[in-house]
């Protein structure tokens, strides 16, 4: 297993990001090879991925968010095609800003785990930095 965390500043109430965390379309839009999704029902959503090797297949991973505290606290679970993610952030209000803390533990196996190989930290913490940035964008 591996495991990542961090802290990142938002100029933006915590209400708002927290919709933009648990949106699928913000989650999907920092993933990447992403072919296709669709909302399954109230935080749940599945994408449909291509891992880069040649001849892998496609796989599917199913989205939940398993708890929401709104607007302080949220954990989204990710599996499927060999990834198991838990994912947990705490929001606290900054003067109108927001920070975050948030914590991933990761496992791959499978096509995901032969494309991430040894260095699953970084692709890890990569992808959590992909997210953010994503949120910071719709900010």
């Amino acid at each position: 297993m591996t495991v990542v965390q961090g802290e990142r500043r938002f100029e933006a109430p915590r209400e708002r990001v927290f919709v933009l965390l648990t949106s699928p379309d913000v989650v999907l839009a920092a993933l990447p090879a992403v072919r296709s999704h669709r909302v399954v029902g109230p935080d749940r959503w599945e994408a449909k991925v291509k891992p880069p090797l040649p001849l892998a297949p496609s796989v599917k991973i199913h989205f939940e968010v398993v708890q929401r505290r709104e607007p302080e606290h949220a954990e989204l679970r990710a599996h499927g095609g060999g990834a198991d993610v838990r994912s947990t952030f705490d929001l606290e209000d900054d003067g109108g800003a927001t920070i975050m803390r948030w914590h991933t533990e990761l496992r791959l196996g499978g096509p995901l785990g032969i494309v991430a190989g040894p260095g699953l930290d970084a692709v890890a913490r990569r992808q959590a930095e992909r997210t953010l940035d994503e949120v910071t964008r719709r900010l």
